[in-house]
């Protein structure tokens, strides 16, 4: 028959999800069964109705029971499973592998009812049964359900050849096991096991936020105790003091004499070389005659010759060169029988002007002497050759060449030289500006008229200075001014001004004398640990009340730490006081 009732206990293993029902809901439809389920109570009812199940309550229809003994389903089919599994999104590893006829009979044979929700959910023993709703269609109604199990074992076996699933073996002996479905739901699921662990989330929550509360108790307890700082910035009272003040500057003193208000000066010196070829622009038309020298020999006797001045001399090409001035040549030696001359070197000048006159080393005759004995036995021999006979223009050397190549060489050996002494100079020194003093000494190859086509220049300068550290007048003003002030006053050196005129240097560069005009700020002094002292434990009214009835002071800014301390902590330690002498 097309229609079908099945009855189904409240407490069946049906009821446990809704893919069961929806399982048992497609094999019917595909079947083409119409299933009424039976049931018990209004929510199984509701449930079985939202799958699409038509449903009949068990109270409103006569039933009989029947007191059949069926097998008891001890797993629940492979597709079911995979349904649940996919329900959950949790991986089961497989069971062992159970037969066919069990997983039918699970469709056919009533479930019997678990534990409650929140317990696990292990098949029953108690025996199933079929009832119809009239005792004369029994038999029918059976027969359906016997067509409706053989065509569902069809459908499943093939299902499970297709999937190749394994299932878990059946036990040897009727006991009370877990089902497949509980052991999901228990270890996997939490729509369960939430039932159970809610209590423990909630104690688990309330344990944190107990923590936390007690690490804020704790963590303010100690900013309290431990934490609380003061800082206390303070700006003295201050005033001018300014004065005259002559101080002398020695050589002789390498530290300060407070007595006689000296500092000590020292003097630093730099100097440079610098040469330089430059061409003469003169010109001038000259005629001049060659000169040069010779050696005059006498082989003649051991008398001694005179030669007067302007004696001539020949050379073999017929230059003639004369002697200035009278000379005389002395006697020849005899040695061993023979006559060794004697010589005397002379200077000689051309007789005619003129380049031909340039002529190399060479013998020359005395043509006075021609015609006699003489002539043989005196002769001269130059040693080097004729030069600076010349007949035209020529470069000459002009004051205007000499001025011009000094002024361009001095300028360069400046630059030098000043680069040089900047370097030298400690970067503690300041130089007494009036006391620079720069010298130069010109050297020159030639002179002015010279005849030449370039000249040298050589120029050395000399640069020079004296020079004190600006620290030590500092520290002298600075005595100056703590001999002028009172005990309870400091003076603040940062706050210095000074001015002068041109010191007064002395001949020897020994001594300097300074004229000064200083001017200096002086504060009074704070005691900052009778300060602390008197603060401890004060309210913020009351540390503000007393600072500003301090005389010594100007201005206080107090900060407290953390925010909410609002008095001076009872350590000492704690308070720092801070005193402000930049902003004077």
């Amino acid at each position: 028959e097309k229609e079908v009732n099945l009855i189904v206990p409240s407490r069946a293993q049906i009821w446990q999800s809704s893919i069961n029902l929806k399982l048992l809901k497609r094999e019917a439809d595909n079947l083409g069964k119409d299933v009424t389920l039976v049931v018990t109570d209004d929510l199984g009812a509701e449930m079985a109705q939202r799958i699409g199940f038509a449903v009949k309550k068990e109270k409103d229809l006569p039933v009989e029971l029947v007191k059949e003994e069926e097998p008891i389903l001890d797993e629940v089919p492979t597709f079911i499973k995979d349904e649940v599994e996919k329900e959950t999104e949790m991986e089961i590893e497989p069971k062992e592998e159970q037969n066919d006829k069990d997983m039918i009979e699970f469709l056919v044979e009533e479930l019997k009812p678990d534990k409650e929700l929140n317990q696990s959910f292990p098949f029953s023993q108690e025996k199933k049964t079929l009832v119809s709703s009239k005792p004369s269609s029994f038999k029918s109604q059976m027969a359906d359900i016997v067509n409706l199990e053989s065509k569902i074992k069809k459908k499943i076996v093939s299902k499970l050849e297709n999937k190749k699933q394994e299932f878990f073996k059946k036990p040897k002996e009727p006991i009370i096991k877990e089902s497949y479905s509980d052991s999901i739901l228990k270890e996997k699921r939490p729509a369960f096991d939430s039932v159970i662990k809610k209590p423990f989330s909630l104690n688990w929550s309330k344990l944190l936020i107990a923590f936390i509360v007690l690490t804020f108790a704790v963590a303010g307890l100690v900013g309290f105790l431990v934490l609380p700082t003061t800082e206390i910035i303070i700006t003295p009272k201050t005033e001018k003091v300014s004065f005259d003040l002559s101080v002398v500057g020695s050589k002789e003193i390498s530290q300060i004499n407070e007595e006689l208000n000296e500092i000590p000066l020292q003097e630093i010196e730099a100097t440079k070389t610098k040469s330089r070829e430059f061409n003469a622009t003169g010109e001038k038309e000259i005629s001049e005659k060659a000169h040069g020298t010779i050696v005059i020999y006498n082989e003649y006797s051991s008398d001694p010759q005179t030669l007067v001045a302007t004696t001539r001399f020949q050379s073999p090409n017929g230059k003639i060169f004369r002697i200035f001035e009278s000379i005389t040549v002395p006697g020849a030696k005899i040695e061993e029988g023979k006559i060794v001359p004697n010589s005397i070197e002379v200077e000689v000048t051309a007789d005619q002007s003129g380049e031909e006159y340039n002529i190399e080393p060479t013998d020359f005759t005395i043509p006075g002497f021609k015609g006699t004995p003489k002539y043989a036995g005196f002769y001269g021999r130059s040693k080097s050759s004729m030069k600076d006979g010349y007949i035209g223009k020529v470069k000459i050397v002009t004051d205007k060449d000499i001025k011009k190549a000094e002024e361009v060489l001095i300028k360069e050996v400046k630059e030098e030289i000043n680069k040089t002494f900047q370097e030298q100079i400690p970067t503690e020194l300041k130089i007494i500006d009036n006391s620079i003093k720069e010298d130069t000494v010109t050297i020159l190859t030639a002179k002015e008229g010279d005849r030449m086509d370039k000249f040298t220049v050589e120029i050395e300068g000399t640069i020079s200075a004296l020079l004190f550290k600006e620290e030590d007048l500092k520290k002298l003003v600075d005595l100056n001014v703590v001999s002028m002030i009172s005990e309870n006053k400091v003076p603040l050196s940062e706050t210095q001004q000074i001015k002068w005129i041109d010191p007064v240097i002395d001949s020897s560069r020994e001594k300097v004398s300074f004229s000064l005009y200083a001017e200096e700020k002086v504060a009074w002094k704070i005691d900052e640990q009778a300060l602390k002292e008197n603060l401890i434990d004060q309210s913020e009214t009351e540390v503000r009340s007393y600072l500003a009835s301090q005389p010594e002071i100007e201005k206080a800014k107090v900060s407290f730490w953390p925010f909410w301390v609002k008095k001076i902590p009872n350590q000492i330690e704690k308070i720092e006081i801070i005193i402000d002498f930049e902003s004077l």
